[in-house]
């Protein structure tokens, strides 16, 4: 794998994990604002920078898989589900335990040894 469909898979993976935190935050601002009309909720800004960011990952997605076999590139969502629980904690202060971050660590170890091989 090229140095550049790495960093696409990277980023691809991190734009995962920062439109989830979007969409958590969208979530609690339309709570908010529903009850001033679906119109105003739907413009929430932080579901439409969801939404763009989602788009935008859509196509980076196919880009890597028109380079890339999908058993190669798949494995990087993983990573995108590990940073979600890690931008969570960090931003929305939510809590990780020991086990949770233990069985983030064997995901990660588990993603790494598939693009070893």
């Amino acid at each position: 794998m090229t140095p550049h469909l790495v960093v696409a898979c990277l980023v691809f993976a991190s734009s995962l994990a920062v439109g989830q935190i979007l969409f958590k935050l969208a979530a609690g601002d339309l709570k908010q604002r529903l009850p001033l009309g679906w119109v105003e909720a739907m413009f929430s800004p932080w579901l439409v920078s969801a939404i763009v960011l989602y788009v935008a990952s859509t196509a980076l997605w196919l880009y890597i898989l028109s380079h890339l076999p999908l058993s190669r590139a798949y494995p990087f969502t993983l990573l995108g589900a590990t940073l979600v629980p890690l931008l969570a904690w960090r931003v929305l202060g939510e809590s990780l335990p020991g086990p949770y971050l233990l069985g983030l660590a064997l995901v990660l170890a588990g993603l790494a040894i598939i693009q070893l091989s």
